[in-house]
This record gives structure tokens, sequence and C-alpha cells, in this order.
């Protein structure tokens, strides 16, 4: 029979991770049990969203692995390619020159009510996300 758990009388526990928990600098093969190598592979999610990941490779089986933080970057290109895929909004706008900038102009109904700091990720030479 199983044990029932109470919920409301479990203690508090304290976790903490190691620097390099989510960004290993060496990974041991599941397989064969050998250092992995570390390499980097340009992987192509699309024609539109490419992304550089660092990964560790099995000498024997060749197995491939990334860590948590490269795990994440891959997600993100991923959705980055959906989000193209679908083309759910987009609108175009032209570009003004000051002298040493390009600017752009966001219409305001999406800008209302947000932050006047805008984080802009480049994805192509041509390309990139603003998020806000």
């Amino acid at each position: 029979m199983e044990e029932k758990i109470e919920l409301e009388k479990l203690e508090d526990v304290d976790v903490t991770f190691g620097e390099h928990a989510f960004a290993p600098e060496s990974m041991f093969c599941d397989k064969c049990d050998l250092e992995m190598k570390k390499t980097s592979k340009y992987m192509t999610v699309s024609e539109d969203v490419k992304v550089n990941l660092d990964t560790f490779k099995c000498p024997k089986c060749k197995e491939e692995m990334i860590g948590l933080d490269e795990a994440r970057k891959l997600d993100r290109a991923l959705v980055i390619n959906r989000l193209l895929q679908k083309n759910l909004f987009t609108f175009k706008r032209r570009l003004s020159f000051d002298g040493d900038n390009y600017i752009f102009r966001l219409p305001s109904e999406l800008a209302k009510g947000k932050h006047k700091e805008v984080e802009i990720l480049p994805l192509e030479s041509n390309e990139a996300l603003i998020r806000w």
C-alpha cells in the first residue's frame, strides 16, 4: 500500500547549484562513460534560423549532448522559427538615418504602456528580434 504524504508537513529544503551546473565545462557519455570532447556546432533550424551551439561529442559512440544554457538557446531558435513560419504579425517601417544611427518608429499601439528601453537580439546580418 502506498504511503500518503502530507504536503503541509514537508520541510523547506535549500538547494544550491554549482557555478557551471547549467553550462558545463565537461560531460561524460551515458553509454561509454568516457569524457566527451567539447565542440562547436552550427545548426540550421530552417532556411531563416541558424544557431551556433557548444556541444559535447563522445569520441567512441559519437553521441552528442548539450548543457541547459545551450538547450535554452536552441529552444529560443525553435520558437523564433515557429513565429517566422506563422507570420502572425508583421509591419514595415522606413529607416531614417541621423548621421550615426538608423532609426525606426514603432506604432503607438505596440509601445503604449511599455518600457522606454528595448532589447535587440540580432538573428542574422539583416534580421533582429526586438523585446521590451
